[in-house]
């Protein structure tokens, strides 16, 4: 029994002497690898934005280190043209973000009046530290489009007050881009009653702040006659490729054509004593016939009188 106590006693001093140098060892060995936060995901409603409208981007931030946590985080977004803005500062500190776990930042974000329209990117940049004080940082980019406002107008859409059968008529609408944005892929089709255009008038883009012209012929029927109605449809699209439409309504008055002969009738109206002048013509000629050799016979006769004296 005493030999067992002994051993015991062994036992503990050696464990009272073993365990703080063991938890001294794991206290001073450092974990050098280095945690990777970055950007997971993000989001905005409706995908685009707008001068007209704030809206709120949420941004998931990721660590993807299974170990180690990291601390004293610094959030910024920013975008190189100033066109997009976050409101306030566009800065965010974040205490702690655990191993393997995410943070989502929600930043209201406006573009300017002026901004272009199409894709924006904006800089996401993470500065951190671990458990260590080890200073770390990452910076991803997201990719933002901005709207901007489309607006088409148009002039010179209308048909003469009155179209003739079978003649052919021009149309020569000027669409202008009162927008802030092009349009692409702009044309007019014709839907009016008696009247046909042969097919539809491609315009193609119109930048922002531009107008451009065209010109239409339309083919008046020879079977219609009296007023007539119809549209003229204006299809175009946006930059994103969404697609815009407006009508214009025209009418117009078909007559009748006037015959051929008609218009001989009008040109001999214009001159109904034509006869007149061709009998004074002839009588003038003929009277110059015989006026001449009698003036020359006359002539001749005189002369031999004056030699035989």
């Amino acid at each position: 029994m005493k030999k067992f106590l002994t051993f015991i006693f062994a036992i503990i001093i050696f464990m009272s002497f073993a365990v703080p140098a063991f938890a001294e060892e794991e206290e001073t060995t450092v974990d050098g690898s280095q945690p990777r936060v970055m950007l997971s995901s993000y989001s905005i409603e409706g995908d685009s934005i707008s001068p007209d409208k704030e809206k709120e981007i949420e941004i998931v931030i990721k660590n993807y280190s299974t170990k180690k946590a990291v601390y004293n985080i610094k959030l910024s977004l920013t975008e190189e043209s100033g066109d997009i803005k976050a409101k306030g500062t566009g800065t965010k500190y974040v205490k702690k973000i655990g191993a393997d776990s995410t943070y989502t930042w929600k930043v209201p974000i406006i573009a300017s009046k002026m901004a272009q329209t199409g894709e924006h990117k904006l800089t996401l940049n993470v500065e951190y530290e671990d458990k260590y004080y080890s200073a770390y940082s990452s910076t991803d980019v997201i990719s933002l489009d901005v709207k901007q406002t489309v607006s088409l107008d148009y002039d010179a859409i209308q048909l003469p007050a009155k179209v003739t059968q079978g003649n052919t008529e021009t149309i020569s609408p000027n669409l202008m881009n009162t927008g802030k944005s092009a349009v692409r892929n702009c044309k007019l089709t014709f839907d009016i009653d008696g009247l046909e255009s042969g097919g539809v008038l491609f315009i193609g883009e119109i930048p922002a702040g531009a107008s451009t012209a065209g010109s239409a012929n339309l083919r008046v029927s020879s079977e219609k006659l009296g007023e007539v109605k119809g549209t003229v449809t204006i299809s175009y699209e946006d930059e994103f490729g969404k697609a815009y439409s407006k009508k214009a309504e025209v009418s117009t008055v078909i007559e009748e054509k006037k015959e051929v002969a008609e218009e001989e009738k009008k040109e001999e109206k214009k001159n109904p004593l034509w006869w007149l002048f061709l009998i004074i013509g002839a009588a003038a000629g003929g009277a110059l016939g015989f006026g001449i050799p009698a003036i020359i016979r006359s002539n001749k006769q005189r002369k031999e009188d004056e030699m035989r004296l």
